[in-house]
């Protein structure tokens, strides 16, 4: 009676203790399933489930011919429980599920599942600039536009939005290369379209009211990157990087006008009374 127990014990441990190892496996798994498509399979696995069914269905039977009809029918039998998120996918197939999105996926959403993460881990960085009320507006966005891609020179992509570009781009050197390309020319407009539509409201200000406003400061966000530019009315065609000089007669009084344009822009006006 007694081994049976000390038999049923050890049974029971070994159960335990190999359940806990595959619960560990499954972690490690997953884990290294999320670092090789960037960090981040949330937005991966809500276009994965968010599929049509004539989709899902290529999928998998893709799968069944790839990893044998035993894996598919387990897929099928468990799709309900991934989907609601009773039970986890396991990072070995989570790995071999997804690989067979990419070659399927339209471009459209090949960008938009490479921006989550560009806009997630993509490099970040702070600017100034100082101008003339009649500083010529192009040039400033240019100046902008190279400093910007600068950085993302400068600084290399990072690993996580690599990961997510050669997982998109599934081996297709051409698609790697036009996703990274597509986010730098993105950046690169949205800096030159919001140059040229703010600041020259913040010059005619300057230039329209002299004797009040010395001082016109836009925070220009794009993506990670802050831009503030200051047009100063000490100043006349000159572009200058970096923070405007002192104002003097700073104890007579200033007043800062805040004027909201937009939902990521704000103006700062500073006049003396």
């Amino acid at each position: 009676m007694g081994r049976y127990h000390h038999g049923s014990r050890k049974g029971a441990k070994y159960r335990h203790n190999s359940g806990s190892e595959a619960a560990r496996r499954h972690i490690q798994e997953a884990q290294a399933f999320s670092q090789e498509i960037g960090g981040n399979d949330t937005d991966v696995k809500s276009y994965f489930f968010g599929l049509s069914g004539t989709e899902f269905e290529s999928i998998l039977n893709e799968y069944g011919k790839n990893y044998g009809t035993e894996a598919e029918s387990y897929a099928r039998n468990t799709m309900y429980k991934w989907r609601s998120g009773s039970t986890k996918m396991s990072g070995m197939v989570a790995k071999r599920l997804f690989d067979l999105l990419p070659p399927r996926m339209p471009e459209s959403k090949k960008y938009e599942l490479a921006e989550s993460v560009w806009l997630h881990f993509g490099p970040s960085s702070r600017h100034s600039y100082t101008v003339g009320p009649q500083a010529d507006v192009n040039v400033l966005a240019q100046l902008v536009v190279e400093k910007l891609d600068q950085v993302v020179l400068s600084y290399g992509v990072p690993e996580n939005v690599k990961a997510r570009f050669a997982w998109l781009a599934a081996g297709d050197v051409a698609i790697n290369e036009r996703l990274l390309n597509h986010f730098r020319q993105l950046q690169k407009s949205l800096a030159a379209e919001k140059v040229n539509l703010e600041i020259p409201v913040l010059q005619k200000q300057v230039l329209d009211h002299p004797t009040s406003t010395e001082l016109a400061r836009s925070h220009i966000e794009i993506h990670k990157h802050l831009v503030s530019i200051t047009v100063d009315k000490r100043l006349t065609l000159e572009i200058n990087e970096g923070e405007p000089e002192p104002l003097k007669n700073k104890a007579s009084g200033n007043l800062w006008w805040l004027w909201f344009i937009g939902a990521t822009i704000v103006f700062f006006l500073l006049s003396k009374r």
